[in-house]
């Protein structure tokens, strides 16, 4: 036993020793450029599971949003490391403008590391989870979707699925809920199975079950998408035992959602005559018919419109709840908005797609929600090739940055978007700011940037802003009364408030509204 232990203590001390070797090594390849030394890496799956951070061995997660600029001033520089030692990695923290644009503009020296997206074809390959080649036939096929027309029927769709909502109301003058983000996200993934799919489900139809289905298109897409998270995490092996009903719910709505998109385009290729509609499948698939030398399979078709779905609801929903939250937290913004839209919109109408530019403030709104709150904190890439930036330190000093061959890279989106540099007061809620045409376009990166930018952001603005306009001209919004807010600051009220935890999206959690029916 004795030497057992022994062998076993010998073994310990020769990792660590080799390992400590190892650090040093991949310290001195990145030049002991400055930032995190840890045990555990930024983005590994210590560092998202484990609830709390471990000063020098766990970040812990939701780590670049909980620090936003912090980590950057305290070493002075808009690129930083994170190094850990178990993996062995070096992980460099990008959030300098000017070096973000350079990034984004070199796809090829820059790719994304599709590997790791390799969660997100569930259904098969999409644009999100390629790069090079296969990335420029996707974006061919797809890009036609997204079209004026499409535009159009995101915002009737959603005016019909608000206003479906608003007459569940109508025998309430104050409607309580304590889960917004589940209305939210409900919101947007009926508005993204009738813009998206030609699906028209919502809060009083959707039910019907097909023969040989278990599950409606309504039950299967909501519990696909609640439950992708679980998906993407859980063994195949392990979720088909269904140790619990969630798990169940998610295993079946997996399989028959695939059941339903291949229904679905089958009937849109056979269908005798040609029906003229403009969801994103429709324009899909008479994308892939006109485009022959770069046709898709009908594995990459469900692969794409998987990933519409996902992308097209949850930040969708995520961003809303907190537009809505934002909008509770500064009653005079709330009343700016209210009074902007009675400009535009007579009372007792229904807002009108033609004046959609003209909701000028509620884009505001929702520009500086996401500069606070951008669904996707950390962008990865990777490097291509050894290469050298420049950034500036606190004392306007250039310094030069290696970043050698095969290092990853994630642009730091909370730390460009609280950097006091770029944005005035950036711990406050304003607006306003984007008003101004001056407003530092370098600086902001919700929809990430250049080619790859999301192809949906049209569809995800056009549908938010149509809610934030319905739902402010009818209720006034407010959060729950707490004793505690005299005592705290703005910011620590908003942290409160406004929790967050990390997933696919940033996700808020436990946001209570209440909802008072206008006068």
């Amino acid at each position: 036993m004795a030497l057992v232990l022994w062998l076993l203590a010998a073994a310990v001390a020769y990792h660590g020793v080799s390992r400590a070797v190892q650090f040093r090594k991949l310290l001195a390849q990145i030049r002991h450029h400055p930032g995190l030394r840890l045990v555990a890496n930024l983005y590994g799956a210590v560092s998202f599971f484990v609830p709390f951070r471990i000063p020098y061995i766990i970040p812990g997660p939701n780590f670049l949003f909980k620090t936003k600029h912090a980590l950057l001033a305290r070493h002075g520089l808009d690129v930083v490391t994170s190094v850990s030692s178990h993996p062995l990695r070096a992980v460099f923290v990008v959030a300098d403008p000017a070096i973000l644009r350079d990034m984004t503009a070199a796809r090829s020296r820059f790719p994304k590391p599709v590997a790791i997206y390799g969660t997100l074809s569930l259904y098969g390959p999409n644009i999100v989870a390629s790069e090079h080649d296969e990335w420029k036939r996707y974006r061919r096929i797809c890009s036609p979707s997204f079209s004026e027309r499409n535009n159009r029927l995101v915002w009737e769709e959603t005016v019909r699925v608000m206003t479906e909502l608003f007459d569940l109301w109508a025998d309430k003058d104050e409607i309580v809920d304590d889960d917004v983000v589940t209305l939210t996200v409900t919101i947007a993934l009926y508005v993204i199975s009738s813009a998206g799919f030609g699906q028209q489900i919502s809060w009083k139809v959707g039910d019907e079950r097909p023969e040989g289905y278990e599950m409606s298109f309504k039950d299967a897409i909501y519990y696909m998408s609640t439950g992708v998270f679980i998906k993407v995490a859980t063994p195949a092996w392990l979720l088909n035992l269904g140790l619990t009903e969630k798990m169940r719910k998610t295993n079946t709505a997996f399989k028959e959602l695939g059941m339903h998109m291949a229904d679905m385009i089958k009937k849109r290729r056979e269908s005798k005559e040609k029906e003229e509609r403009f969801d994103l499948l429709n324009g899909l698939l008479d994308a892939n018919e006109e485009e022959a030398d770069l046709k898709l399979t009908d594995v990459e078709l469900m692969g794409n419109i998987f990933i519409f779905l996902i992308a097209g609801h949850e930040t969708s929903g995520h961003t809303l709840c907190y537009a809505l939250a934002l909008l509770a937290l500064y009653p005079d913004e709330q009343e700016k908005l209210y009074q902007h839209i009675r400009t535009i919109q007579p009372p007792g109408e229904l807002p009108r797609y033609e004046d959609l530019r003209n909701y000028t403030y509620a884009q505001d709104i929702l520009s500086e929600t996401l500069r606070m709150y951008p669904s996707v904190v950390g962008i990865p890439k990777i490097a291509a090739d050894d290469t050298v930036v420049q950034t500036t330190n606190a004392a306007g000093e250039t310094v030069d940055v290696f970043i050698p061959k095969g290092a990853d890279i994630v642009f730091d989106t909370p730390g460009l978007h609280y950097n006091p540099k770029y944005w005035s007061d950036p711990y406050t809620f304003s607006p306003e700011r984007f008003t101004r045409g001056d407003w530092p376009r370098d600086a902001y990166l919700p929809f990430s940037g250049g080619a790859r930018a999301c192809l949906g952001r049209r569809f995800a603005e056009i549908e938010i802003i149509a809610v934030l306009v319905l739902m402010v001209s009818r209720f006034t919004i407010h959060m729950e009364d707490d004793a505690r807010r005299d005592s705290e600051t703005e910011t620590q009220r908003r942290d409160r408030l406004l929790k967050s935890s990390p997933g696919l999206t940033l996700t808020p959690k436990g946001v209570s509204l209440t909802f008072r029916r206008r006068k």
